[in-house]
């Protein structure tokens, strides 16, 4: 675990199971002040590709010139999720409203991996701004505050 956290240079993102999560959550920010790589960060995903359940504690920091394009992840989104909902406001999602979000801001350091995009209708994307994703979402749906770990 301390030399995935602090020698790790070729992935998108670091991440742990929920379990491994809780037992080293005090230990994974001193360790990756050390891997200058990544940018810390704290994402509850409920599922990525094959993993279900993960928390990524980093993303590769690319530097600023970081490209906003998010190459049709919203319509793809879409396509795979017809009945979706906006996190934020509860809107239905549709081809006329759809946003691909960064859940770390890329002028925060994120990147374009979809790990960190968020499909949301345009005009929470566009009120958010640069907001920190938690406290944003606390403020918009009150009901994630009392969920521990909220997974999107």
């Amino acid at each position: 675990m301390i030399t995935y956290l602090t020698e790790t240079r070729n992935d998108h993102f670091l991440y742990f199971t929920l379990d491994n999560y809780k037992k080293y959550r005090l230990l994974i920010p001193i360790l990756l002040f050390f891997n200058k790589t990544y940018k810390k960060c704290k994402i509850f995903r409920k599922e990525y590709k094959y993993h279900k359940n993960i928390v990524v504690v980093g993303l590769k920091y690319y530097g600023r010139n970081v490209k906003r394009r998010t190459n049709g992840f919203a319509k793809s989104f879409l396509v795979k999720n017809p009945d979706k909902n906006c996190p934020y406001c509860n809107s239905k999602l549709g081809d006329e409203n759809i946003n691909a979000d960064h859940i770390i801001p890329i002028s925060k350091g994120g990147n374009n991996t979809k790990l960190n995009l968020l499909a949301c209708c345009k005009d929470c994307n566009e009120e958010r701004g640069d907001v920190d994703f938690y406290r944003y979402l606390y403020a918009k749906q009150p009901k994630y505050l009392e969920i521990k770990y909220p997974f999107i």
